[in-house]
C-alpha cells in the first residue's frame, strides 16, 4: 500500500533567493497597473507576462508547488509567481487572471510615445511587431490630447 500521496513529504516548492531574481520592470509602469497585474509583471517581466497572459488571462489558473508543462512556466518563473501572487491565492493555489490585452496596449503605447524622439518609426515597428503606419497614429493620438496654450 504505503504511505497515502497527500501525506507524503514532498520537497518544498524553490523559493525565489532575492530581489535580483526577478526580471528589471521599470517602477513608474508598475505602478500604473492593478494589484494583481502588477504582481504577475513584477514576477515574470512585461513581455513574458504578455505573453503568459495571452494565454492563460480571463480564466482561474491553478499555480501548483512544482513545474507542470501545462502553464508553460520554467520552475524559477513559476516559484517567482508563487510568491508575488501569494496574497492573491486561494487554498487550493487557484487564482483569477485577468485579460490584459487592453491594459498592455496602453503600456505599449505610452512606451512607444516615449521613445519616439530617441528612436526611428521602423525600428519601433519592428521592435513592437506592428506596421509604421500604426506607429505614427499611436504617436499623433498624443499630439491631439495636448491642450492649446492660446
Amino acid at each position: 500500500m504505503g504511505i497515502p500521496r497527500h501525506r507524503r513529504n514532498l520537497p518544498a516548492a524553490p523559493q525565489p533567493e532575492d530581489a535580483a531574481s526577478f526580471p528589471a520592470v521599470d517602477d513608474e509602469l508598475l505602478r500604473t497597473l492593478p494589484p494583481l497585474l502588477r504582481a504577475v509583471v513584477r514576477a515574470l517581466g512585461f513581455g513574458r507576462a504578455r505573453e503568459w497572459l495571452a494565454e492563460h488571462g480571463g480564466v482561474n489558473v491553478t499555480l501548483p508547488a512544482r513545474r507542470t508543462q501545462a502553464l508553460l512556466l520554467e520552475a524559477d518563473e513559476l516559484a517567482r509567481l508563487r510568491h508575488t501572487l501569494a496574497p492573491h491565492l486561494d487554498a487550493a493555489g487557484r487564482c483569477w487572471m485577468p485579460k490584459a490585452d487592453k491594459l498592455f496596449i496602453r503600456v505599449r503605447d505610452a512606451q512607444i510615445r516615449k521613445d519616439r524622439p530617441a528612436t526611428s518609426v521602423n525600428a519601433l515597428a519592428r521592435r513592437e511587431n506592428l506596421s509604421s503606419r500604426q506607429i505614427l497614429n499611436i504617436c499623433r493620438e498624443d499630439d491631439e490630447r495636448q491642450f492649446d496654450l492660446f
